[in-house]
């Protein structure tokens, strides 16, 4: 399941590497187009540059990645969409930002490579930061954001020799798309090594969907903001309930006065640690605790 789950989000980031590929170049073919018109400004360096190039990276990225878990999970389709605009939108900032840098470090007279290298490297802090964002009680922030720089450091080392090379491909095709590859890769490896537990949904609209416990705190409930989203299930509040991870253990707390939370059909007053094959009752959904 763990390794299944890196895949994915592996080939998410290899789409968003070819996504971003045709926005390049459909970008540069409207730019020609607008130049030979004699549009104001479409002969400006700037537009014709790595600069450009990194925003639409970003944006690629910034929208597979951003959305990654709601694809996983087949969140609503609102929700997914929301959060690959969002991602489109800091993705394409962050892009500027670290090609725009390295355009500065060329102009310093720092390699041209590496300039390159520096500016997939904190593409990758940073792209991953920002999907962190609202995560911040996983617990696992600065190990994630590390490991999108490394995978920064990995794609950009395979798209720099791949055009030492020559075998980009059609105008830096396979490097995009690997470096796109690298980084939800690294970040997927992250999250199978803390990753030792699940949730099982056993009935109703999700029945058979897994909850990877991946992180160190996690909300569950009917709102879009919980990590675990319960959809379809009679009497489940919006924050329903905490799992946590402490001293090696998970627990379970009731996060609502108003609800209840059950345990092998037993009352949660405040908190209760789980072990393998424990059944939760949260409203009307079962889910069954179990480890992998």
């Amino acid at each position: 399941m763990k390794s299944m789950r890196t895949l994915y989000y592996s080939m998410l980031g290899l789409l968003g590497g070819l996504f971003s590929w045709a926005l390049i170049q459909s970008g540069f073919h409207v730019f020609d187009a607008l130049s030979t018109t004699g549009f104001v400004g479409m002969d400006t360096a700037w537009l014709n540059n790595f600069i450009y190039e990194g925003a639409l990276i970003g944006l690629g990225l910034g929208m597979i990645l951003q959305a990654r878990a709601s694809l996983w999970y087949h969140h609503d389709l609102v929700l997914i969409l929301s959060k690959m605009f969002f991602g489109a939108l800091t993705g394409t900032i962050i892009g500027l930002f670290c090609f725009g840098f390295g355009h500065v470090l060329q102009t310093w007279q720092l390699s041209p490579i590496l300039s390159r290298l520096t500016s997939w490297i904190l593409l990758g802090l940073f792209i991953v930061g920002t999907t962190e964002l609202f995560h911040y009680h996983s617990g696992l922030l600065w190990p994630r954001i590390i490991s999108g720089g490394i995978g920064g450091v990995i794609g950009g080392g395979i798209f720099e020799l791949l055009l030492l090379y020559q075998m980009s491909g059609p105008e830096h095709l396979y490097g995009l798309i690997l470096a796109g590859f690298s980084i939800p890769l690294l970040i997927g490896l992250k999250e199978n090594r803390v990753t030792s537990s699940a949730l099982r949904v056993l009935t109703g609209k999700q029945e058979g969907q897994i909850f990877l416990l991946d992180q160190n705190k996690f909300t569950l409930g009917y709102g879009s903001k919980n990590d675990f989203i319960l959809k379809g299930y009679a009497e489940v509040c919006d924050l329903h309930a905490h799992i946590f991870k402490k001293d090696e253990q998970v627990f379970i707390e009731n996060t609502d006065a108003g609800s209840e939370v059950l345990v092998n059909y037993r009352l949660v007053d405040q908190q209760q640690s789980m072990k393998k094959g424990d059944v939760i009752k949260i409203g009307t959904a079962l889910l069954q605790y179990y480890e992998i």
